[in-house]
């Protein structure tokens, strides 16, 4: 069959972006109301039924799973191809936002509003090059089922669950990274820094009460605060003197307690590199107050051994190799409270295969701190010469005429590695602007409509006869 893909998208276009807005104007960030119907809150939920609704009025088969993922099923054959996307999208700061953050607005070709970029906008781009392709009669020799997700951000229980009741793909891809192509994700490991707290002793200006920053593990710090009991003194000057040095933005608030609270800037977490870490600033700040023992030690910690080293070189866990790059560390959320005694830093490191970092946390012995091992997932594989990959990256160059980019290795950890084999490909194209996780995400309607051409012409070369 001779399909002019391009021409074919144009003639959804419309529809797919009135589906795309409908998605995109769902709060689906991770709730706090918590039942067995919305297991992530009602926000995933909703935007997970109003992705299998699409699929129930374009007459295909649907199944929602345990409440928390589901699939919209096309096609015919033994064998089962997997794309997998996902409508949870992680927290934003509506002040930093120009326009509502679930109001997708469209301004000089790009919609903007959260999860355009990642994933909504990718996952719709998926789910209409394989309508397309069925509305022109393909003759499918697999079974393509788009697999929805409402807890990417958060943990991937929904993939998790998911499989635990369905039958597993033999391959696939997630629509939810970068082109040309992901073949290989690093480990990941998640650990804490405790503080063990002492007994207040010595003389101090200010005791650190609470600190806060980060609401999730894979984001860098946008905001954080902290709160102070002392005399204000000169704190509002020298903290304005810091903030000039460091060209930030912050402010202090005194009332029966000071309170200061720093902006950064947000990155999505495998790439601390691009951000600026809030929490671990603000730490860098009060490091050069006088503070109280626990509050000092806590904030010292901070400001000495991991702020401003997203590798890791400080603490002597560097590592790099020459196929997956660097391992890469973010503080992504950090609590302290005098009152309960806590005291965390909790941190997200994506590491290449051969780096045994678990081996080497136990060696570490940090004054004041104790670091617990929370979790680890190990690196994904596909080989660069799988024909899936070389498959797909044909498609992109034909598409795209782009020889130079090569597939090549990822920090974040996406869906395809909940697949036997599977890989990454898109959304996102080199060269283009990458505000995942970033106020004012964005995704230009061009690469939307481009992708779609890719992802279908791909699964058209993958499933069909």
């Amino acid at each position: 069959m001779n399909i002019n893909f391009k021409q074919e998208v144009q003639n959804h276009k419309e529809d797919l972006l009135k589906d795309l807005f409908e998605l995109l104007s769902i709060r689906s960030i991770l709730g706090t109301d918590i039942t067995e119907e919305t297991p992530f809150g009602s926000g995933p939920r909703e935007a997970l039924d109003k992705m299998l609704s699409f699929g129930e009025r374009d007459g295909y088969k649907t199944k929602l799973v345990e409440n928390k993922a589901g699939h919209i099923e096309v096609g015919e054959g033994e064998e089962l191809f997997g794309i997998l996307g996902h409508v949870d999208v992680v927290p934003v700061v509506e002040a930093d936002w120009t326009s509502h953050p679930f109001k997708p607005e469209v301004r000089d070709g790009k919609i903007y509003a959260r999860g355009s970029l990642d994933d909504k906008g990718p996952t719709m781009a998926a789910y209409y090059a394989v309508k397309l392709l069925d509305k022109l009669g393909v003759k499918w020799n697999k079974r393509i089922r788009l697999i929805i997700g409402s807890d990417e951000e958060t943990g991937f229980r929904c993939v998790k669950s998911y499989f635990e009741h369905e039958e597993q793909p033999a391959l696939g891809f997630t629509p939810d990274a970068m082109f040309p192509l992901v073949y290989a994700e690093k480990a990941r490991v998640t650990f804490d820094h405790k503080l063990e707290f002492k007994s207040e002793e010595g003389n101090f200006d200010y005791k650190l009460v609470k600190f806060n920053g980060g609401q999730v593990l894979n984001m860098v710090v946008a905001s954080a605060e902290a709160v102070l009991k002392g005399e204000a003194r000169d704190i509002e000057e020298k903290f304005d003197k810091f903030l000039a040095a460091e060209k930030l933005e912050g402010e202090v608030k005194v009332s029966d307690v000071i309170t200061l609270v720093l902006k950064g800037k947000a990155a999505h977490g495998s790439t601390p590199q691009f951000g600026i870490n809030a929490a671990t600033k603000l730490a860098e700040f009060l490091n050069t107050l006088s503070l109280d023992v626990n509050g000092k030690n806590y904030v010292e910690y901070i400001a000495t051994r991991l702020a401003n080293d997203p590798f890791g070189k400080v603490l002597g866990i560097e590592y790099s190799d020459d196929e997956m790059g660097a391992s890469t560390y973010n503080y992504g959320i950090l609590k302290y409270d005098a009152v309960e005694k806590i005291g965390v830093i909790s941190t997200d490191c994506r590491h290449p295969k051969n780096f045994d970092l678990v081996s080497k946390l136990a060696t570490l012995k940090e004054d004041n701190m104790v670091i617990e091992v929370t979790s680890t997932k190990e690196a994904h594989y596909v080989p660069k010469d799988d024909e899936l990959v070389t498959t797909l990256v044909d498609v992109y160059r034909k598409h795209t005429g782009d020889t130079k980019n090569d597939a090549f290795v990822l920090g974040g950890g996406t869906y395809a590695r909940c697949l036997k084999k599977g890989v990454a490909f898109g959304l996102l194209f080199p060269g283009k602007q990458d505000t995942m996780h970033q106020a004012n995400e964005f995704l230009e309607i061009e690469d939307l409509l481009l992708a779609t051409a890719i992802y279908a012409e791909g699964i058209y070369q993958l499933c069909c006869e």
